[in-house]
């Protein structure tokens, strides 16, 4: 099934070759887990980001038992950071 994923910030630097100007698709077999999805993205480990799927932010342990599906809007943003 096809992903759409919308990076955000310097994200989109990360974005794969051909994709538009901040979004992309991945490819992921049917039932396949956001943990999976997210290691198709070439963002290094040491990057910080946060995922958001369908306005719900997911923390970082539940990613192995999300199963995403090809309506889910996921979006990765980098931290917010303050001063």
């Amino acid at each position: 099934m096809d992903i759409s994923v919308t990076l955000f910030g310097g994200l989109r630097h990360f974005l794969p070759a051909g994709s538009s100007f901040n979004k992309c698709t991945i490819k992921l077999d049917d039932g396949g887990h956001l943990d999976e999805l997210l290691e198709l993205l070439p963002i290094p480990a040491r990057k910080k980001y946060i995922v958001i799927i369908n306005d719900e932010k997911v923390s970082r342990e539940a990613y192995a038992d999300i199963t995403v599906h090809s309506d889910d809007e996921i979006v990765l943003l980098p931290p917010i950071k303050g001063g």
